[in-house]
């Protein structure tokens, strides 16, 4: 039996349904009315930017579990040492649930299986709360803080250098499908690069989970997958260095599915999952476009389709 089978079943339900926590931080409707002077925007900010910092340090505490050269205790003490500046400050922030739960992932552990289980549990949990947080955080006060358009800041020119996939033998093929664009494209896992990644993705289709949009390396696409994959990935490639098309899964930052459409300036490097074919690239900026509209304004869900062709 999985750990903590009641917050699995709260997991499934915010695939599709915004949280009852981001609702009420979003609104102004917490019970404890966190922030300074009246106001809850700050509370807000805060919150926003701690649980997605939460949820990264809960994946690579989750990563430690598995690796046998570090005991359980150990990795325990280091939970506990890292999770309350995190967990309970955000308990006070609106997310008593994550705090619970917190605590009874601190608890001794009777074996590696049952602590790895606590914490993929409740690193997925974290990414769901993130993923909806990300959706509807006000990202349109940046038309505030502009860069100057006197020529002062050009950005740097697109020049993507791709990692080599000639090796890859297997290609599975994938339809992506956002709703309610009524766009599709067909794209390929490259199965045999990041293999066990690629098989941690291919045992979770089909999924459809919120679209959101990158908000600061450019023009990319992501979406908290369900799942929690701790699978080596070998392969991997700059984000700046991507072709448009490029399919990538980062595990650390959320386990999302990524799409590039367009231009990025990130460096930090992301494991290769895929490609959209060629011959449908030309269909991403629409998406793309759209997505950014929604992310950053208009905060209607747009919804991606994930499954085997």
């Amino acid at each position: 039996m999985s750990a903590f089978p009641e917050l699995r079943k709260l997991i499934e339900s915010y695939v599709s349904q915004e949280p009852p926590e981001i609702h009420e931080i979003r609104t102004g409707t917490l019970p404890e009315l966190p922030g300074s002077y009246g106001q809850y925007f700050t509370a807000w900010d805060f919150a926003n930017s701690i649980v997605r910092d939460y949820s990264m340090n809960l994946y690579q505490l989750t990563r430690m579990a598995t690796d046998e050269s570090l005991s359980v205790e150990n990795v325990l003490t280091v939970f506990r040492t890292l999770d309350p500046i995190y967990s309970t400050f955000l308990g006070y922030n609106g997310f008593p649930t994550l705090a619970k739960y917190a605590e009874e992932v601190g608890q001794p552990a009777d074996s590696r299986g049952e602590l790895v289980d606590r914490l993929a549990t409740f690193t997925e949990y974290a990414n769901r709360l993130t993923a909806w947080s990300h959706h509807y955080f006000p990202w349109d006060l940046g038309e505030h803080y502009r860069y100057p358009t006197n020529g002062a800041s050009v950005p740097p020119e697109y020049t993507p250098a791709p990692v080599s996939v000639e090796d890859s033998l297997q290609r599975i093929p994938v339809r992506l499908t956002w709703q309610p664009l009524g766009v599709e494209v067909e794209a390929e896992l490259y199965g045999d690069l990041n293999q066990q990644l690629c098989m941690d993705v291919l045992k979770a289709l089909p999924f459809t989970v919120l679209q959101d949009h990158a908000v600061v390396s450019g023009e990319s696409m992501y979406a908290w997958a369900p799942l929690v994959s701790v699978a080596p990935t070998p392969v991997r490639e700059r984000i700046c260095d991507a072709p448009v098309g490029r399919l990538r899964f980062s595990q650390a930052t959320g386990n999302k599915v990524i799409v590039q459409y367009g231009p990025t300036s990130e460096t930090l490097s992301s494991p290769v999952l895929g490609k959209v074919i060629d011959r449908h690239t030309d269909r991403l900026a629409e998406v793309g476009k759209a997505v950014w509209e929604s992310t950053f304004s208009t905060k209607e869900p747009i919804w991606l389709t994930v499954e085997r062709i």
